[in-house]
């Protein structure tokens, strides 16, 4: 099976996926790994099954982070054997690349060499926080050649389909908990939830205030959901309830599988064309985003755009 190699771009603040991603795809060192930003990394990589590590035939081939020292950093911890010193200049080398930052407006820049390339691309959530740049995304997503997401939608309990099949027949709704930031964290449990849901939103109200954002989603379906982004709560989690009166609650305590699934996932995309997240997903996702921020400021219930 001919090889398939990706770009890993990265690097901001708090955002350790370029580590995390490089090495699910191409394997670590532990001992560079202990010694990385990222102690928890290590950590739950330490954990797992030689076995688990390895996507098929992806390969991390480039890394570049604006601080060439991370750069280097990266590819030492993950087996990557070439460090970029610009973006720019993986084009003709790669044949897709991972954009593994979440500030999302560093996206369109980074992302526009490779998609008006042809290159399949993947970038973490948040895809996009301004209209303008999502609507630069939006023919990129009908193709197939675009994909972003967060990991929590692939939780491996909301990917069983026994599990889905019974909450959707019985859900009334739901309430999620985030933390740190709305646009970065919000998305996390947005994402997690809707393949329950399994319904676009359609309504955002945001009666959050200070440190928290409380958010309201309405469905096209009837049911509805409050997502709290506080920065007192630690760790993410989901509650659904149902009319039976059974509550099933969620911890998002796995990102290994969360992220090994997802780059499956990609690797779906790149080989196959598959949708794997419906591009329409996507885009209600970051209009429904937008729209709570937008709530918070204006005290109003804001409508989530369906336009393609």
């Amino acid at each position: 099976m001919k090889k398939i190699s990706l770009g890993m771009i990265g690097y901001n603040e708090g955002n350790g996926h370029p580590y995390s991603f490089s090495a699910i795809i191409n394997g670590y060192r532990q001992d560079r790994m202990d010694q990385s930003p990222y102690p928890v990394i290590a950590d739950y990589l330490r954990k797992r099954s030689p076995f688990e590590f390895g996507i098929r035939n992806l390969s991390v081939d480039y890394v570049w982070a604006p601080d060439e020292n991370i750069s280097r950093n990266i590819a030492e911890c993950c087996h990557i054997s070439h460090v970029a010193s610009a973006y720019e200049e993986m084009t003709g080398k790669v044949d897709g690349v991972i954009i593994a930052r979440d500030d999302a407006e560093s996206h369109r820049a980074l992302a526009q060499p490779f998609l008006e390339e042809g290159l399949h691309v993947f970038i973490d959530k948040p895809l996009a926080t301004t209209e303008d740049d999502l609507e630069y995304f939006i023919p990129f997503l009908k193709k197939g050649q675009l994909m972003s997401c967060s990991g929590f939608r692939f939780y491996p309990r909301l990917m069983d389909p026994v599990f889905l099949d019974a909450m959707r027949s019985d859900l009334v709704c739901a309430s999620a908990v985030t933390t740190i930031d709305w646009y970065k964290y919000g998305i996390h449990m947005m994402e997690a939830i809707q393949p329950v849901f399994n319904s676009p939103i359609t309504e955002v109200q945001n009666i959050g205030s200070g440190q928290t954002d409380v958010v309201r989603l309405n469905y096209q379906n009837g049911k509805y959901a409050v997502v709290i982004r506080d920065n007192a709560l630690k760790g993410f989690n989901a509650t659904f309830y149902a009319k039976s009166g059974r509550h099933v609650s969620v911890t998002f305590d796995d990102n290994f599988s969360c992220f090994r699934n997802l780059l499956f996932s990609f690797h779906e995309l790149m080989t196959g064309g598959r949708h794997v997240v419906d591009y329409r997903e996507t885009l209600n996702l970051m209009r429904a985003l937008m729209a709570a921020a937008e709530s918070r400021e204006t005290n109003k219930k804001v409508q989530v755009s369906d336009k393609e």
